[in-house]
């Protein structure tokens, strides 16, 4: 049988050198870094000449460095360039930082929001066909209880989060929307009783009036899927 090629995905040299200086780190230390990564440096650089490496590659040395595999990739740098107002794409490549692109929201897009409200109900012993049975109203109010339940917990321990979000007032902001049936609102569309998940990502990417809580919560729980 003949080799076949192995799967590879685009890697951008410019962004990859940039996160680099950014975590004071080298290909020379990466490719010491074996435990980590898997690879020498010599495959590293390689790869990095050749503007792809394997997934999982990709996937290593983004965890190793802290920051989301899309920045290494130049995605984010793809969708800025697709925007026309040259004002807008300005703005838009300013934002673009490693700093704001952690690995964190890598390992949060792999487990998803679907699949974390079944994991959290499935460990209390309530199953989905269960869940199911309530109204789709109750069902939404359940989502959004459950929600400020476990941020009040996390909110007494820790003042901010992880991203730099003060978890006091995304706290306040949730607490706020407990019993709204907002059509426009990510639970509703899950209970059919709204907008569809691409519909609400195209009102919301086009729409400049929201808040930063309303973005971070959006962001939060629809997002997610996005792997």
């Amino acid at each position: 049988m003949g080799n076949k090629t192995a799967w590879k995905v685009p890697v951008n040299k410019e962004r990859f050198i940039e996160v680099l200086k950014h975590r004071n780190c080298s290909i020379r230390k990466l490719g010491e870094a074996y435990e980590e990564i898997e690879r020498t440096e010599k495959t590293i650089r390689r790869c990095l000449d050749d503007g792809e490496m394997p997934p999982d590659l990709l996937d290593r040395i983004a965890k190793y460095l802290d920051v989301h595999p899309d920045y290494l990739s130049g995605a984010y740098n793809e969708k800025a360039d697709k925007i026309e107002n040259e004002y807008l794409l300005a703005l838009t490549r300013s934002f673009i930082k490693p700093e704001k692109y952690p690995y964190l929201l890598k390992a949060k897009s792999d487990i998803g929001y679907k699949t974390y409200f079944e994991n959290i109900l499935t460990m209390n012993d309530i199953t989905m066909e269960l869940f199911q049975t309530l109204p789709p109203e109750e069902r939404i109010v359940f989502r959004q209880e459950m929600v400020v339940a476990i941020l009040r917990v996390i909110a007494k321990h820790f003042s901010h989060d992880s991203l730099g979000n003060n978890l006091a007032e995304e706290l306040s902001y949730c607490e706020s929307f407990v019993g709204d049936f907002d059509p426009f609102s990510y639970f509703a569309g899950l209970e059919g009783i709204g907008l569809s998940e691409e519909e609400l990502d195209g009102l919301i990417d086009d729409d400049n009036s929201m808040t930063d809580s309303e973005r971070r919560l959006h962001d939060k729980y629809t997002r997610l899927e996005q792997g």
